[in-house]
């Protein structure tokens, strides 16, 4: 399955190498062609020029014509035709920049789109309204996505949310909440309808100063790959460092940034790969609230968080909120007991509003039955998507020798072209000095033919020149490409967490750098003496870095086929004095003297490190990992990897359709198969109604869908491929209540399926774990606690604590 996966990513990237490389090929025949073309009119110029000299020199006017006055003309004819000849590169350059200009200019002409209003982030209005406040209303209010102009989202909104209150919007996944949020902030416009503050429409406002005066805190926190002191100011760029601090601490992150080596000053990695999801939820909800804004909103902004921290920054959220106008999104109802006025939305109306109070007394109400739903799911497992691995292909080495050898050979007939010039110009002088007027125009026609012959095969053997080195380059870079990427696609993820090694960085090596080398290998190879030492020098260094690359042994290879392979696998695991550190934090000891046996057919609560580890994403530092007694380091990468489905905290889609996203890394799935998966994940009902079904497209990291329908085309997607070992992070926290409910019976239901399935979940809330066999309460690298949930809170310790601060006791 692996080695499908990862030959079938690297078929998808050689598919887009295509054009590229076609696109080479061509470029340099048109450059031969016009390199070519030069030389000729060159070469004509000069046959041209000595037969009409020799006419005027012998006719019978009898010209006082000399043969150095010839030569002059002549060569201040093919002078001028060499000063054309240098303009050839940079009509190869004016070329790719039109093609890339294209791009630009269509967001530029963007300008004139009424439909479009980022560009009013750049200018300062006319007027400025520093005073942005009042009540947010949204007046029968319709939308429809651009790229789903088939499927309405909003039908006829209409709601209010009050100065200085709370304003709470609930509802099932894809109802609508996350659109009117998205519409508030002006990154779309009403189909109909109208949104105001305090009764001027919105569209009055400056994009600017509107945004300004709004804090967000999204489902899914973005982070950039700076120090977390920067993440935060981004929020206010002005900011210093004490509002900063006072707005960690407000977010309760503050305790958790001195405990790191560089405190405010750590680096959080690109898109925060170096902090676990609560910390950058924390440090998200830092940012909003270092600018002190008018208007809030929250978008499940605790739902990554612990029960601790998780009470520790509601309330902070809850002083945040006061004299605030406040629009929270939530799937937990009960975070959102005290708003003010609540509206419960379906099929993108308000089918019901009013408080937490009044809407319980409505018997059979939609609010009522989610909060039922949400007591009774209290006993939940959790899950998320399965992490598959990569692994390189090894390609065929084919050297475009041949090819090359071609392009050398033109090359040394260009040069032999240079004495057999100067041989036929020495002839046609001769001809002038010594020859009698009859022999000399005889001698000098014959020559200037052969100047138009010479002429023709040089622009012939340019047009090869040019056209082999394009293809030998062309070639050659996409075997790079082809290769870097397979080499990447083996290193462990610590090789990823580098600065260096960052998406951007890797983008522009496969890019640039190969670019770099085909610039060495194609069309500037004829050309190479005129720039030796800038080409030679770019290359060297683009070319050190592959091979850094190529030569690299990843401690973790993910293309290694070496090891061992249980053939009764039981799912028996033990952390044996296990010791972790990782690579890229070496000061920080994450585990230490870890001891977890995990008995199969058990299920069992644990966090992100030790599933990191039995997925081999790392090694251990010190200690032993065993899966049946077998050291981890000594069994198949593979096998260990094909037999783990792991569900994460952030759900992956790709940029496919749901189908393939469900049957993503593996071989002819069946509709049958992939449709019964997804009836299993309660997404079934919601892709038929879409206008195009299973073949409907998700959008770059499933942009097109709301946070729980991407949560559970990825629960699918782990349930399709029936597991060994369940891995399981949070899997529902982004689903509402009535979808979660279902969802968690199908992930139950699917542990029945193999009664020897080992499962070991990672939970914040405690609730979800009740029915576990083991409970593991770890603490600095330390297992404080373990039983069932029963043995754990008869000892009143740490477990019975933190359920007590969640009010689940």
């Amino acid at each position: 399955m692996i080695k499908y996966f990862v030959i079938l990513i690297t078929f998808r990237y050689e598919r887009e190498l295509h054009p590229a490389h076609w696109s080479g090929m061509r470029q340099g025949a048109m450059f031969g062609v016009f390199i070519g073309c030069l030389y000729l009119i060159d070469y004509i110029a000069y046959a041209v020029g000595f037969i009409c000299g020799s006419q005027l020199k012998t006719g019978k006017d009898r010209h006082d014509l000399y043969i150095g006055d010839i030569i002059v003309v002549v060569s201040s004819c093919t002078t001028c035709m060499a000063f054309l000849s240098l303009f050839g590169p940079f009509f190869q350059s004016l070329s790719e920049a039109r093609g890339a200009a294209l791009s630009v200019f269509r967001l530029i002409d963007k300008e004139d789109d009424p439909n479009a209003n980022e560009i009013d982030v750049l200018k300062d209005d006319t007027e400025s309204i520093y005073d942005i406040n009042g009540d947010i209303e949204f007046n029968n209010v319709n939308f429809t996505y651009p790229s789903r102009k088939e499927a309405s989202v909003l039908r006829n909104l209409s709601l209010i949310a009050r100065a200085g209150q709370t304003t709470a919007l609930v509802g099932s996944s894809g109802c609508g909440k996350s659109t009117c949020m998205s519409l508030f902030l002006r990154y779309y416009e009403p189909s109909s309808g109208r949104i105001s503050i305090d009764g001027r429409s919105l569209t009055d406002y400056n994009v600017r100063q509107l945004r300004q005066n709004i804090g967000v805190v999204s489902q899914e926190p973005i982070l950039f790959g700076m120090s977390i002191y920067e993440n935060i100011r981004f929020g206010k760029v002005n900011a210093t460092g004490a509002e900063v601090e006072q707005a960690a601490r407000q977010a309760n992150a503050h305790n958790f940034i001195i405990k790191l080596p560089n405190k405010y000053e750590t680096l959080v990695g690109e898109g925060g790969i170096q902090l676990s999801g609560g910390e950058k939820q924390r440090i998200a909800l830092a940012r909003a609230l270092v600018k002190q804004p008018t208007f809030l909103l929250l978008d499940e902004a605790t739902s990554a968080l612990d029960n601790v921290s998780e009470k520790i920054v509601q309330e902070a959220l809850d002083r945040a909120c006061k004299g605030r106008t406040t629009i929270v999104i939530a799937h937990r109802l009960a975070t959102i007991k005290n708003a003010h006025q609540i509206y419960v939305l379906d099929n993108g109306t308000v089918l019901e509003q009013g408080t937490h109070e009044t809407l319980m007394t409505k018997e059979g109400g939609k609010y009522q039955s989610m909060i039922k739903r949400q007591q009774m799911e209290r006993i939940n497992d959790d899950r998320d998507d399965m992490m598959s691995t990569q692994k390189a292909r090894e390609e065929d080495e084919n050297p475009e020798w041949i090819i090359i050898l071609i392009g050398c050979i033109a090359c040394a007939l260009n040069g032999v072209a240079q004495p057999m010039f100067a041989f036929l110009l020495t002839k046609i002088i001769d001809a002038f000095q010594y020859c009698a007027t009859s022999e000399r125009r005889h001698q000098v026609l014959i020559s200037s033919l052969f100047f138009l012959l010479l002429g023709f095969l040089v622009s012939i053997v340019y047009f090869c020149q040019y056209t082999a080195f394009a293809v030998a380059g062309s070639k050659l870079t996409q075997r790079i490409r082809l290769k870097a990427f397979a080499c990447l696609l083996r290193q462990e993820v610590a090789y990823f967490d580098r600065p260096e090694n960052s998406s951007g960085a890797i983008c522009t090596r496969l890019s640039s750098d190969a670019s770099a080398i085909q610039e060495m290998t194609g069309t500037r190879l004829g050309i190479i003496c005129e720039a030796l030492a800038f080409y030679i020098a770019a290359t060297v260094s683009a070319a050190e870095t592959f091979f850094d690359l190529f030569d690299r042994i990843p401690s973790i290879d993910n293309t290694s086929t070496e090891g061992q392979e249980l053939v009764d696998f039981h799912g028996d695991i033990t952390f044996n004095q296990v010791k972790f550190i990782y690579p890229t934090r070496p000061t920080s000891i994450i585990l230490n003297k870890f001891q977890l046996t995990i008995k199969p057919r058990t299920s069992g609560c644990g966090k992100s490190t030790i599933i990191q580890l039995l997925e081999r994403f790392y090694d251990v530092t010190n200690g032993q990992l065993l899966l049946d007694g077998i050291d981890i380091r000594q069994l198949n990468l593979h096998w260990v990897r094909s037999h783990v489905g792991l569900v994460s905290q952030e759900p992956i889609l790709f940029d496919l359709t749901i189908a393939e996203n469900i049957a993503y890394g593996l071989e002819n799935v069946s509709m049958e198969k992939i449709i019964n998966a997804a009836r299993r994940a309660n997404i079934h009902q919601f892709i038929e109604q879409l206008p195009q079904g299973y073949e409907t497209k998700v959008g770059l990291k499933g942009s097109f869908l709301s946070g729980g329908e991407k949560q559970r085309i990825a629960i699918a997607r782990v349930l399709l491929r029936r597991p060994k070992v369940l891995l399981l992070d949070e899997a529902t926290s982004a689903m509402d209540s009535h979808n979660e409910q279902i969802v968690q019976e199908a992930l139950e239901q699917a542990q029945t399926e193999d009664p020897t399935r080992t499962s070991l979940i990672i939970a914040h809330r405690l609730s979800t774990i009740r029915a576990c066999d083991l409970i593991c309460v770890l603490d600095r690298g330390n297992i404080v606690e373990s039983g069932t949930h029963a043995e754990l809170t008869q000892r009143r310790g740490l477990y019975y604590r933190m359920l007590d601060q969640n009010n689940l006791l």
